[in-house]
């Protein structure tokens, strides 16, 4: 459930000196943000304005009539994404970034959408825009930056007067035994449910969505090609049906889906990526290929995840044992603590300039 930040917030922007307009609940009037908060998971919670923004590489968006930067170059000037303890691997594909509005609008993406060794380097990547293109002049109504996705076929990730970025995580699974997997559960949704190849294969079918993409990857320092058949993720789900608050607008783009190998392995995908409306993006819950990964025989278990488009193979989530649908959230009260450190940081640095030309006057 969404918060709304009070007086202490308000307290903290003023201490600091930063104009961050105070969050609201859904559908309050949004305010023009003049800059934004990189906190959470990152390595240095960073207040970015017109000018820091607009020294990182740029990007003209043509399609959308922008010009920003990579959420992942944002990131990075952050100080980047911390490991998350006790992943071994890929453990950016179970951060997300929850995005922020100044009116309390939240859009989720997920580290595998960002990072430019999986969905990253797609033209559907998420950007943050500064300016128009190809007059160059700053924003306005919709605040000093906003969220672009040049290929949604709505708008809806297209987040403006952007005051937060949160870099979260979703939960750690336990490592597991490994091994051939014969079903796995869908939960997090209306109707829970445990697949096996069988019922898999006749829900698609039975619904018309069956669904065959070719795909290639990097695996190390070999490329993969295979042929595969299946169900989208995004249609699997809505099969089993999402729980959405209808009081939130557009609540299926806080909420992302963890897919768990048997052996523990995961990856993370907001449903924004998936959702035809939005991303649209491909991606299927395959149980057949042309090449013997899947089915008797197969390494990989009778299903496994497969992401058109992707450079390396991290989020083919093999031997899947689990689905499961969370909702990107920003923790309180550690929110605020981190507001707060950043907010007085940035205080305190402008005291001291100011100190230092008070010195030289």
């Amino acid at each position: 459930m969404r918060t709304v930040r009070t007086n202490a917030l308000a307290a903290l922007v003023a201490v600091g000196g930063a104009a961050i307009a105070v969050l609201g609940t859904t559908g309050a009037s949004a305010q023009y943000s003049p800059q934004f908060l990189v906190n959470g998971g990152v390595g240095t919670p960073t207040v970015f304005d017109a000018a820091n923004l607009s020294a990182l590489p740029a990007m003209n968006l043509t399609s959308a009539g922008y010009t920003g930067t990579s959420l992942w170059n944002v990131l990075q000037a952050s100080g980047g994404v911390n490991p998350i303890p006790g992943v071994k691997k890929n453990s950016i594909l179970l951060n997300y970034v929850l995005s922020i509005g100044s009116d309390g609008y939240e859009v989720a993406f997920s580290g595998g959408s960002i990072s430019p060794n999986f969905g990253g380097s797609d033209s559907n990547a998420p950007y943050v825009a500064y300016a128009l293109y190809p007059s160059g002049a700053p924003l306005t109504t919709s605040g000093m930056a906003r969220i672009i996705t040049q290929g949604d076929a709505m708008h809806g990730r297209w987040n403006s007067n952007l005051v937060q970025l949160y870099v979260g995580a979703a939960p750690v699974p336990a490592a597991g035994p490994g091994g051939i997997s014969s079903s796995f559960t869908v939960k997090g949704v209306q109707t829970p449910a445990t697949y096996t190849l069988s019922t898999l294969q006749a829900l698609a079918k039975s619904k018309g969505q069956e669904t065959t993409v070719t795909a290639t990857y990097m695996q190390g320092s070999n490329s993969v090609t295979d042929t595969y058949t299946g169900i989208t993720l995004w249609n699997l789900l809505n099969d089993d049906g999402l729980i959405l608050d209808p009081s939130i607008k557009n609540d299926v783009l806080r909420q992302y889906a963890e897919v768990v190998g048997t052996d523990g392995y995961a990856a993370i995908f907001s449903l924004g990526e998936i959702d035809p409306n939005f991303g649209g993006d491909n991606d299927i819950v395959a149980y057949a290929d042309t090449s013997g990964q899947l089915g008797p025989g197969g390494a990989d278990g009778f299903a496994r995840m497969v992401v058109p488009g992707d450079m390396f193979g991290g989020r083919y989530v093999s031997n899947i044992a689990s689905i499961e649908v969370f909702t990107a959230t920003v923790p309180e009260p550690s929110t605020w603590a981190l507001l707060a450190t950043s907010f007085v940081a940035l205080g305190a640095l402008r005291y001291r300039r100011r100190g230092s030309r008070l010195a030289r006057a």
